[in-house]
């Protein structure tokens, strides 16, 4: 494995490192991933273990006008009890324009917009197992509404100090799923902004040292974030509503992609283009909308469930007790169709407005992925893949 010395230097440092350009590897051989704190600044003792160095990778993410680049250090994939946990360094790179480095601002974007993560943290993280053709996600614990990861709330609060003592860089962490035993490599999707690192391997011997709470601020060299416990690993997996483990695969079920299906486990969820299904901010259903309704229909059947839950989305125009309403009367003009095809069926009816985006609503683009209904089915039969 490569490593970065206390001094900066690195051992085989651009054998490993493909995924980056000489300019950002010269970026980061200037900035070493190591403490420089004094004994005045109140700083814990850092390790004088130099960090390992399996990838790194230049991201970037933007909101209106504004653009935000960030450096990430992956030091690791490991194995623990009851699952997965990886360690990055990551900074937010200084500009001339954008001087800051570790504010919560500058990470907003890449903290991931999951509904059930209060404060936001490194949500859109994954690990994809070639092997087994399976995505982990980072884990998610519903009890407490938080993700088992670093939060990019705490990243603002040492702004000053981690530039003092470790060049801006924060170590973060992340909890995914059990791996099973035959995956050795995984890709790395670090961010949720494209920035993926390939073949990293899952390590099976000890965390590094020295851990500290993964509740504090740590700067890259001070120590390493402990993950939580089997039991708290396993809660959130279990919580997982669409399960902890995803297959990769994504199939459409009609040719104009109106319908697309997701399998995990024995989950499947299926999205239904509103457009297709509805005239602009109406909620009933078109007559070019049988040919969608009729293949859902016969995927609900195949299936084998006696009961599915159907789900309107908006995007996020207009009001939100409009988006609210408007969501609810169009998955109850899906259920009256879908009823009648299959009588032998229980549907369950909701509407979320605007409050589950799939997209951006800053383009109509991602405002059309966001207008959708969303049958999910729970017990499928006959399922391959998928845990």
């Amino acid at each position: 494995m490569t490593t970065v010395s206390d001094s900066g230097g690195t051992d085989n440092y651009m054998a490993r490192v493909s995924t980056i350009g000489a300019a950002f590897a010269a970026l980061l051989l200037t900035g070493p991933l190591v403490a420089q704190a004094t004994p005045e600044e109140g700083a814990s003792a850092r390790t004088d273990t130099p960090l390992p160095v399996v990838g790194a990778v230049a991201a970037q993410s933007a909101s209106g006008g504004s653009l935000s680049r960030f450096d990430e250090v992956l030091h690791g994939v490991w194995r623990i009890d009851g699952g997965t946990v990886a360690y990055w360094s990551v900074r937010h790179r200084p500009t001339d324009e954008d001087p800051r480095s570790l504010t919560s601002e500058a990470h907003k974007l890449r903290g991931g917009s999951a509904n059930l993560t209060r404060p936001p943290g490194f949500t859109e993280t994954s690990l994809a197992a070639r092997e087994t053709g399976e995505l982990y996600p980072v884990l998610l614990d519903e009890t407490t509404e938080t993700c088992l990861c670093t939060n990019v709330t705490e990243m603002g609060l040492n702004d000053a100090r981690a530039q003092d003592v470790s060049d801006g860089w924060q170590l973060v962490y992340a909890v995914f799923p059990e791996l099973p035993d035959e995956v050795t490599t995984v890709d790395m999707h670090v961010d949720g902004f494209g920035a993926i690192l390939p073949d990293v391997p899952v390590q099976d011997g000890p965390l590094p040292e020295p851990q500290v709470s993964a509740d504090q601020w740590v700067a890259s060299g001070q120590g390493w974030p402990t993950p939580p416990p089997a039991e708290e690993i396993s809660r959130a997996a279990d919580a997982r509503t669409l399960g902890a483990v995803w297959t990769l695969a994504e199939r459409s079920g009609t040719t104009d992609g109106s319908v697309a299906q997701r399998d995990s486990g024995d989950v499947r969820q299926i999205d239904v283009a509103a457009d297709v299904l509805f005239e602009f901010d109406k909620y009933d259903i078109t007559p070019r909308a049988d040919q969608a309704l009729d293949h859902v229909a016969e995927q609900i059947g195949d299936a084998q469930v006696s009961s599915a839950t159907i789900v309107g989305h908006t995007d996020g125009q207009g009001t939100e007790a409009y988006n609210q309403t408007l969501s609810e009367q169009r998955a109850q003009s899906v259920e009256a169709e879908l009823s009648r095809r299959l009588p032998d069926v229980d549907f369950t009816v909701e509407g979320r407005g605007w409050h589950e985006p799939i997209a951006s609503n800053d383009t109509e683009q991602g405002r059309a992925l966001n207008r959708r209904v969303t049958i999910t089915l729970e017990g499928v039969a006959n399922q391959e893949g998928g845990r």
